[in-house]
């Protein structure tokens, strides 16, 4: 997605060697004008999966009732106004009431009546890979989970604007034969309720699911909802910020390989692979593209280690919210851990620019023996790993039957049909290489 070419090329000479495996096993030279970037996206990207958390609830707001405390205001601003320190008409001495008790809600405001039940949605999107070809995915423990404080404020935000808006309405019909409200009594009649509102609304009956988004197959452009369940979640950042997901009853899922920590070092390229919100939160693309993954890349900065006495890897790989458990690979296509955070400077009050926390890949490691999950290289990857390399050094006849087998171990592969396609017209025209 983004990256230097030029900071990779220091790395060419030694990856593009090992890149090729052939079907037997053996490796085969890979062609010198295929970009390391290039060759990454198209063998991970398949592995790699848009996930959707989602919650339902009822969002409980209670009816705003007057304590006898609210109900002595009038009398003190009577008395203000007879000393001369409000003005004495009605008008000035209900915007002083309202105006003293927006300072302390909780004090003059208390739930009475009936409940305003409405439903409410949240969530958001992370990314996930798979590894095993039943059904095990990848992901960081936050993007399964939402903080109760925060999924409260999110919900809140979508439906207190309109109970606000009632309340208010029904105070000023209260009151209008009395007083006739302008601009600033409808302002401070707004900031009370909406104080309230805020503080007393609750969630009710909350329930969360998961699901993985895909592509189909095809050139259709309906995307699909696959629901999975949580297996097993680490302690978000500055824990060991790792989940466990599972698709039951799949079968030849394409997967990743996991690496080693000594695979990496500082000043390696790394290449960071899944979805940045940036993309799927732009209502400028289209639904169906969205869902390619993208790839960024950058320099291997430094290791680290939390508070919590977690390992973690800064890079200098650009990464974005949705980006969150996405498998972070070297040259060889490895998985040398996950993205797990932005770098914050609290000395600018930020995010760094184009600075990335990775979960090294031995945690991962120690989650998934935990879970007694071991990796597994599909025969689906295998067999489109070894077309991929036969792709792209222009061998289109040989790459043919591998890649209509790894349609039949798995038809819903996004990626496939398009490559047939290819080496298809390729072999017409006579473009095939022996």
């Amino acid at each position: 997605m983004y990256g230097s070419a030029k900071r990779a090329l220091t790395a060419a000479g030694l990856a593009l060697a090992t890149l090729a495996a052939a079907q037997t096993g053996a490796v085969a030279e890979a062609p010198k004008d295929v970009a390391i970037g290039t060759r990454l996206a198209a063998r991970t990207d398949p592995a790699v999966r848009l996930i959707l958390l989602a919650y339902e609830a009822k969002v409980v707001v209670p009816s705003p009732g007057t304590t006898k405390a609210f109900k002595a205001l009038a009398a003190k601003a009577e008395a203000h106004a007879k000393a001369g320190r409000i003005p004495a008409d009605r008008r000035s001495r209900l915007k002083w009431v309202l105006r003293t008790a927006s300072a302390n809600v909780g004090r003059y405001l208390a739930p009475a009546g009936p409940d305003r039940v409405l439903p409410g949605f949240g969530g958001g999107v992370c990314t996930g890979w798979w590894i095993t070809p039943d059904g095990y995915m990848v992901t960081g423990s936050h993007c399964v989970a939402t903080p109760k404080a925060t999924l409260r404020a999110e919900m809140a935000a979508t439906v207190l604007p309109k109970v606000n808006e009632a309340d208010v309405a029904a105070f000023l019909k209260s009151i209008r034969t009395r007083v006739q409200p302008d601009d600033e009594l409808v302002g401070l009649a707004t900031r009370l309720f909406t104080a309230f509102n805020a503080r007393t609304v609750r969630l009710k009956g909350v329930k969360r699911s998961f699901s993985v988004l895909s592509v189909p197959p095809g050139g259709k452009q309906k995307i699909t909802y696959t629901p999975i369940s949580l297996v097993a979640k680490g302690s978000d950042y500055p824990g060991e910020d790792f989940a466990l997901l599972r698709l039951k009853g799949a079968r030849n899922l394409p997967t990743l390989s996991l690496g080693q920590d000594v695979d990496v070092r500082v000043g390696d390229v790394l290449y960071i692979n899944g979805f940045p919100g940036l993309v799927t939160g732009n209502p400028n693309f289209d639904d169906r593209s969205k869902l390619y993954p993208s790839l960024t890349e950058g320099a291997f900065n430094a290791r680290r280690t939390t508070v919590a006495g977690v390992p973690m890897i800064q890079a200098q790989t650009p990464s974005y919210k949705g980006n969150s458990g996405g498998p972070v690979l070297n040259a060889e296509g490895k998985v040398i851990g996950t993205v797990i955070a932005k770098y914050v400077d609290d000395s600018v009050g930020g995010l760094a620019e184009n600075t990335s926390l990775i979960l090294p890949v031995s945690v991962i490691r120690k989650r998934l023996a935990a879970a007694r999950v071991k990796p597994v290289r599909s025969e689906t990857t295998r067999l489109y790993d070894s077309a991929l390399n036969d792709f792209f050094a222009d061998r289109h006849r040989a790459a043919l039957p591998k890649f209509r087998k790894v349609r039949e171990l798995y038809p819903a592969h996004p990626y496939v049909a398009a490559y047939l396609a290819d080496s298809r017209k390729a072999v017409a025209a006579g473009k095939s290489k022996p």
